[in-house]
């Protein structure tokens, strides 16, 4: 085995001295540019603020609407979604056939993905406003591809919390979009008062 002189040894250090300058340059320079370009500390500590629809209101609502529309002698299914298009609660009535499952939350999801955008509150008035875009467009233009799995028809409302739409109820089922609407109205109203 070979023994290094203790010269080897010195001769190195000046070579590691310069390596961890030229490291600490590198950082300090990388954190100059960083700063430069609008970065600060606090930014990345920085978080969103969102609200949600409570589970406990969510599914006080979806029964509400469903019973609203069985007194009218309707099946039909009421969902709940957050301002994702995630469900919070769902819930099919005793006569609702298999499609309101999903065209309850297709409701819902227009109501959250359209109605802040166009400054309307229900599914049905996107509707209205896609069909009157639409209407206005010229010869030969593309036609609007809606989304998939949204429904543009009556039946979806927001939910909000001041300003902020914070999750929609859909409801799907009744013979008329206007009567889905009704009853999604009622499970609204339920909670719209608790919710802050």
């Amino acid at each position: 085995m070979r023994r290094r002189s203790a010269f080897a040894c010195d001769a190195q250090r000046p070579r590691r001295r310069a390596q961890k300058s030229h490291r600490t340059a590198r950082t300090a320079s990388t954190v100059l540019i960083a700063l430069a370009c609008g970065a600060t500390p606090t930014a990345r500590g920085q978080t969103l603020v969102t609200h949600r629809v409570p589970a406990a209101l969510a599914s006080e609502a979806v029964g509400a609407a469903v019973t609203k529309c069985a007194e009218q002698g309707y099946g039909v299914t009421a969902t709940v979604i957050d301002a994702d298009a995630e469900r919070i609660a769902t819930l099919r009535g005793d006569t609702a056939g298999a499609h309101t499952f999903e065209a309850s939350w297709g409701k819902a999801y227009t109501a959250v993905g359209f109605a802040p955008m166009v400054k309307v509150e229900s599914s049905g008035e996107v509707a209205t406003r896609i069909a009157q875009y639409a209407s206005r467009q010229p010869p030969g233009t593309i036609p609007f591809q809606p989304p998939e799995h949204m429904i543009f028809r009556a039946g979806g409302l927001t939910i909000k919390l001041g300003d902020e739409v914070i999750g929609a109820i859909g409801v799907g089922g009744a013979p008329t979009a206007a009567a889905d609407e009704v009853c999604a109205r009622a499970g609204l109203d339920k909670i719209q008062e608790r919710i802050r």
